[in-house]
């Protein structure tokens, strides 16, 4: 398989230097220069910058693990001549594969290893707007809100069967045949939030409901980690808190595993690393960081980071992701109108670097060889 460097050498792209005025400057002046690496990753990293409702900004970054600062701004733009689209708002890669859900676009793209868009799917003005994805064998699953999941072949990036019901759809994994989709809330009729405490099991292959899981309120995010599903509810923002939760396909069930989770991500020492965020009366928001033993069921509250800056305790934090070869971990903030800041720790916790992500809203990264 030819790599992506290889491909972006072949291009005309070069990694970051001294001389590049037009690369974005390391908010963190005071850091020392980056180890050399003896075991250097060779992965890539593509960074989602979501951008902002109706600002046509949304872009995807370029970053290589052992290099200071961000490689590449706006990739995407780069490669295809044109504006990644309004509001980015998933990413996944599969099978060399990249695939971008453009909510305000309301467009799916498929690109290659380069960020060259091969194909794309559009939905239709009269339906909701895409939200999340998952891409399993030759079909991408693509929630929408408005109450429906599309099922693309990715070949050709064809509409292949649909399933309606619900609401607002938001997460969805895809395992063993089954999807798992999160219903996640809906307006009464005078514009209240009612939120829904279910996941949809749908056949994939039928795109029929099968069977409903009661969770914890305002489910929004689902993940399949070593043949469970974790989800992610953001609770009522009242009296009722969010939580991580895990299903066992097997059976249906569902465990609360902690309270106040917002964002997780897998490690590669087979820990799960998550990210607790609570408010105070103020609306002050206090993070801290955990870890979950899908093993052994136990949570550690003592923090993988072992360094952080005291800015990341109050940050609204949007990414979190770990490389699965170097165990290097990732941790995004935003304040929801310029560029974000992406900070780099090594698989022990201690911070490597911080960079400018490249566009506001830094949400996914993906890493690929």
């Amino acid at each position: 398989m030819t790599t992506l460097c290889s491909l972006m050498l072949g291009m005309g792209f070069t990694a970051c230097s001294d001389d590049d005025e037009n690369e974005p400057s390391n908010p963190n002046t005071n850091q020392p220069e980056l180890p050399v690496d003896p075991d250097p990753v060779e992965a890539v990293a593509f960074i989602l910058n979501e951008g902002t409702w109706g600002g046509n900004n949304a872009n995807i970054s370029m970053f290589h693990p052992n290099q200071e600062g961000l490689g590449k701004a706006d990739l995407y733009q780069e490669v295809n001549g044109t504006q990644l689209g309004d509001l980015a708002n998933a990413m996944v890669e599969e099978d060399d594969n990249i695939y971008v859900v453009l909510n305000g676009s309301k467009v799916v793209n498929r690109l290659d290893e380069a960020c060259k868009n091969q194909a794309s799917y559009t939905f239709p003005e009269a339906e909701g707007a895409p939200r999340c994805i998952d891409v399993e064998d030759q079909y991408a699953y693509v929630t929408q809100y408005g109450g429906q999941v599309s099922k693309l072949n990715i070949k050709d990036m064809t509409l292949a069967g649909t399933f309606k019901g619900g609401d607002n759809l938001e997460g969805i994994v895809e395992k063993d045949g089954k999807l798992y989709v999160a219903n996640t809330y809906t307006q009464d009729g005078s514009g209240n939030f009612v939120y829904n405490k279910e996941v949809f099991v749908i056949d994939a292959k039928t795109m029929e409901l099968e069977s409903t899981i009661e969770v914890v309120v305002n489910p929004t995010k689902l993940f399949e980690i070593d043949d469970k599903i974790y989800l992610l509810s953001a609770g009522n923002y009242a009296d009722i808190a969010g939580a991580l939760q895990v299903i066992n396909p097997k059976t249906g069930a569902c465990e609360k595993i902690i309270n106040d989770a917002n964002k997780i991500t897998e490690g590669n020492d087979g820990l799960i690393y998550g990210i607790r965020s609570t408010y105070d009366a103020n609306w002050q928001q206090n993070n801290s960081f955990f870890t979950y033993n899908p093993s052994t069921g136990a949570v550690s509250e003592t923090s993988f980071l072992q360094d952080a800056p005291a800015s990341l305790s109050t940050a609204v934090i949007y990414l979190l992701e770990v490389d699965e070869e170097s165990g290097h971990i990732y941790v995004g903030t935003s304040d929801y109108t310029t560029n974000g800041t992406i900070y780099q720790f090594d698989k022990s916790g201690k911070l490597v670097q911080s960079f400018d992500s490249g566009g506001i809203n830094p949400s996914t990264m993906v890493f690929v060889d």
